[in-house]
């Protein structure tokens, strides 16, 4: 027989008889049993020792961060295989699947998660194989120190120091500057936003917008320009909407929230003063829109790349996932079917919006082209478009030149499939998948031909989801273009049908599409075009948050720069709130959230506490 999943130890046992002594603080007691229902093994954790030298140097928290998170980390103190359980891998059974639920088993009785385990091992006693072979990490010896009565005292029993992350992410989580999610109280109700102030390096977004160009006459200058900027941008972040709402959440912040901002202090009184709307409007007007573009969303996309980078290196260096699942499940059978060829590729869709209350005096809406990482959900580029939406085609050019387009798809809907733009983006190392309309007549005739000569009963690749009172299917084919056309660089069509169903399963619509890829079929296989296919949504899952949450459609600000800077600053409290959550995230709860905690909406930006008198 081999022993069954650890349970909770709840029958009346003497503590003495097994556990040697009393554990101390916040303890957990697990017996295991076999399939006979014979016990086997004990295993006791408690809290974790006050000071570890090897532990704490492999953790890197400071001395603060130490005692706010000790209470992270359980300390197996105890573990006995009984008669009945001396037989081969009994013990690293027995413990990796106590481990395996020790962290819900903790929260269920006091209330937050254990994030790391310790152990020590006597090596005069034990080889500690056990440890080894249910992953812990030996991390070194101890000084053979004791604490007694408040007091470390030598008692010369130097023991060997092993840990175990229950967390990919436990010693990042620990460590980290700010509170993460996992340190929350999972029972209680959920912080909305949900937000991870260490996973962006906000702090650089503040120092890039202190060097952008101060326009203004230096006579009569009392507000600092970066200091006004990054006031409209915290108040954006909390979601006011207009320039009058971002001047009343100035008027209402708090000295300390001014203080770390680097507010004017008045003379006269010592306190700190917000800018006010007149000065906000001016500052506003005033910036260089492209400078501050390029400043933010350069910035945007280091953090996409910095993101994509760390993820790359945590799915190299370690097999854990990010909660306690099964290593052996199906989510993480390797071997599922799922075709690879292409899976590293980053689709950025390119598309157009009107901001349609800022209407010029000529009554021209001002339009805005913008690129957005697929992955993310972050801008990375944004061009004004002049006078009319025929001219994003001209916008595009400019938009796409100073992006790094290596390993990237550029995704556009019809408009943009132009030979000058395919020409382009191949030229700076990327990829295409363009939508073919009508636009391009040639094209469209030979994507319906290949259209018809399709099996549409054997779809290369097929997807199924159900959400939003509807069932939504994708199937999708390829198919080569021929060699007579006279689209650039054009390797194979991609043939898209969706079909939407009623939940009960009864067809409400069904819809064809066209699109065109430079893409081999050694670049990407079918199921990755389909991905990149359906994520260009993500940008008009943009443009519907600035409709609805930032009420973009419905502003009548419209003088010099002002709607292309809030437009920016929109992009980028969308795009920062993704990137500290995830991307299902409710943006306008999130939002409400900044509005009442003024200054996590600092903490969000990186802005650090200051001293202040």
């Amino acid at each position: 027989m081999v022993p069954g999943d650890a349970g909770r130890f709840d029958a009346e046992l003497d503590e003495h008889h097994w556990l040697g002594h009393r554990m101390v603080g916040e303890t957990m007691r697990y017996v295991a049993v076999d399939y006979s229902g014979e016990w086997v093994a004990l295993v006791g954790f408690a809290s974790s020792a006050l000071s570890c030298g090897p532990r704490d140097r492999y953790v890197g928290w400071s001395p603060e961060l130490q005692l706010r998170r000790l209470r992270f980390v359980a300390s197996n103190q105890r573990f006995c295989i009984l008669p009945a359980g001396r037989r081969q891998n009994t013990a690293s059974a027995v413990m990796s699947r106590t481990l395996r639920r020790l962290s819900a088993d903790w929260v269920e009785r006091w209330g937050h998660r254990v994030l790391l385990v310790e152990t020590f091992v006597d090596p005069s006693r034990h080889l500690g194989t056990c440890y080894g072979a249910s992953s812990f990490l030996f991390l070194g010896e101890t000084q053979g120190f004791g604490r007694r009565s408040g007091r470390y005292v030598a008692h010369g029993q130097i023991k060997h120091v092993y840990v175990r992350a229950l967390y990919r992410r436990s010693t990042e989580v620990l460590a980290g500057t700010f509170d993460h999610p996992l340190l929350a109280d999972p029972r209680s109700p959920a912080s909305v936003a949900q937000i991870d102030f260490n996973t962006a390096d906000l702090t650089s977004l503040i120092r890039r917008i202190e060097t952008i160009t101060d326009p203004r006459d230096r006579r009569g200058v009392r507000h600092g320009f970066a200091t006004t900027l990054v006031l409209i941008a915290c108040a954006t972040l909390a979601g006011h909407k207009s320039l009058v709402a971002i001047s009343e959440w100035c008027d209402s912040s708090s000295q300390e929230v001014l203080c770390r901002l680097g507010a004017r202090i008045s003379p006269g009184t010592g306190l700190r003063i917000p800018p006010s709307y007149a000065t906000i409007r001016r500052a506003t007007m005033a910036v260089d829109a492209d400078e501050f573009d390029d400043i933010v969303n350069t910035w945007a996309g280091e953090q996409a790349d910095r993101r994509g980078r760390s993820k790359a290196i945590r799915d190299a260096t370690t097999s854990d996932d990010d909660d306690t699942t099964d290593p052996g499940s199906a989510d993480s059978d390797p071997d599922d079917g799922c075709e690879t060829t292409g899976a590293d590729l980053v689709g950025v869709a390119v598309d157009g919006k009107a901001v349609r209350g800022a209407k010029r005096e000529d009554g021209t809406q001002v339009q805005l082209l913008a690129a957005l990482r697929h992955d993310t959900g972050m801008v990375i580029g944004q061009a004004n478009v002049e006078n009319d939406k025929t001219n994003e085609i001209v916008a595009f050019p400019p938009l796409i030149e100073p992006l790094d387009l290596t390993g990237r798809v550029i995704t556009a809907d019809a408009m943009h499939t132009q030979k000058n733009a395919a020409q382009l983006v191949v030229s700076k190392g990327g990829h295409f998948v363009f939508g073919v309309k009508q636009n391009q007549p040639k094209l469209w005739a030979q994507a319906v031909e290949v259209g018809n000569s399709i099996d549409i009963d054997r779809p290369e690749f097929e997807t199924e989801s159900r959400g939003h009172g509807r069932i939504d299917r994708h199937r999708a084919w390829s198919a080569p273009v021929s060699a007579t056309t006279s689209f650039p660089h054009a390797s194979r069509f991609i043939i898209v049908e969706r079909e939407s169903s009623t939940l009960g399963d009864v067809r409400v619509s069904i819809e064809t599409r066209f699109y065109v890829t430079n893409l081999t079929e050694a670049d990407a296989c079918i199921e990755h075009l389909l991905r990149l296919v359906r994520g260009h949504w993500s940008i008009e899952s943009l443009h519907w948050i600035r409709d609805n949450t930032f009420d973009e459609d419905r502003s009548q600000v419209r003088t010099g720069t002002i709607p292309r800077v809030l437009a920016t600053l929109r992009n980028l409290a969308i795009g920062i709130i993704r990137h500290t959550t995830n991307r299902s995230v409710n943006i306008a709860a999130a939002t409400r959230q900044l509005a009442r905690q003024p200054d996590i909406t600092l903490d969000l930006l990186g802005i650090p506490p200051l001293l202040c008198k």
